[in-house]
């Protein structure tokens, strides 16, 4: 009996290896597209099982107090460091 399949294996691929180039890749590129509608399919099973099993994870960010001052005087000193550097470089 295995004697029997791999003699039916070696007649296929006799066969695959006496077929034109453009079959060849007719029937390798028809091979990757099954393979890959598999693989997609079991992959999608996965992200939707995952997804439902997501627990409601509460993220508590605290909460941040910002003076519009700080962020003024900080604007500020950036730029006039940036300025400052400009100089340094163009001199």
């Amino acid at each position: 009996m295995f004697k029997d399949f791999k003699l039916k294996i070696k007649n296929y691929v006799t066969k695959l290896q006496s077929l034109s180039e453009n079959k060849k890749k007719i029937i390798l590129w028809a091979t990757v597209v099954f393979l890959g509608l598999i693989m997609g399919y079991f992959w999608v099973k996965s992200v939707i099982y995952k997804l439902n099993n997501l627990e409601n994870i509460d993220l508590e960010f605290p909460e941040l107090e910002i003076n519009n001052n700080d962020i003024k005087t900080n604007l500020l000193e950036n730029s006039q460091n940036q300025n400052i550097e400009n100089i340094n470089i163009t001199e």
